[in-house]
């Protein structure tokens, strides 16, 4: 049953090579995650900027929900190019489906979960975005006993643009969407981990950040 679902929700995200998203608003946020889970009752800050088609600085939190569940709610400023600087938030959360290790004949971690992402891109015009997200990754051991882990997000959402007020007349416009991600996690200490990716996503760019495990 779990390889079925698996089966599924790649077909469907890899289906929508079909969907640009050229045209498209992006994320603000990057994903700056691996597939693996925190563990329940963890907490980690997150900081990071993103120097893509619109700049971003932002700041998270997440907590280990389940034993492989997690959620994370996002807030920052955005500021693209020749525009006002904007309030965004959103939140996501991922399940580990997949484990890679000794105990396991799985080829790499793997998680599925949702997204969602709001801001309002001007006075009378907003952007929210709501989909789902798989993330695969793969760690690996150093000799000082740390972890590189490279890791990839797909993601397929819908994103709807409204535009209120007069001038727009209650005008909307909703349009799915497809996302990707792929970047590299650096275990710098055990509470210390740090973030490099690119993202192609309509707000494409580099996205960097930083974990600071709490809880």
């Amino acid at each position: 049953m779990t390889k079925k679902l698996v089966c599924v929700v790649f077909v469907l995200l890899l289906g929508c090579s079909q969907v640009s998203a050229r045209g498209s608003f992006g994320s603000s946020f990057g994903s700056l995650a691996t597939a693996r889970s925190m563990g329940q009752g963890s907490g980690t800050f997150g900081f990071g900027v993103g120097a893509a088609d619109a700049t971003s600085a932002f700041g998270s939190f997440s907590y280990g929900l389940s034993k492989y569940t997690d959620g994370r709610l996002k807030l920052g400023l955005y500021d693209p190019d020749g525009g006002d600087t904007e309030i965004t938030f959103g939140a996501d959360f991922k399940w580990q489906l997949w484990s890679f290790g000794q105990q396991s004949n799985h080829p790499f971690d793997l998680a599925l979960g949702g997204l969602f992402e709001f801001i309002d891109i001007a006075k009378n015009s907003s952007v929210f975005q709501v989909g789902v997200q798989s993330i695969g990754s793969y760690p690996v051991a150093l000799k000082n006993g740390r972890t590189l882990t490279p890791y990839g997000r797909l993601n397929l959402r819908l994103e709807s643009i409204s535009i209120d007020g007069p001038a727009g007349n209650g005008d909307s416009e909703s349009n799915l969407r497809f996302g990707l991600n792929g970047g590299v996690a650096f275990e710098l200490s055990s509470t210390i981990v740090v973030f490099g990716e690119f993202q192609i996503d309509g707000n494409d760019g580099l996205f960097f950040g930083l974990d600071l495990n709490v809880m």
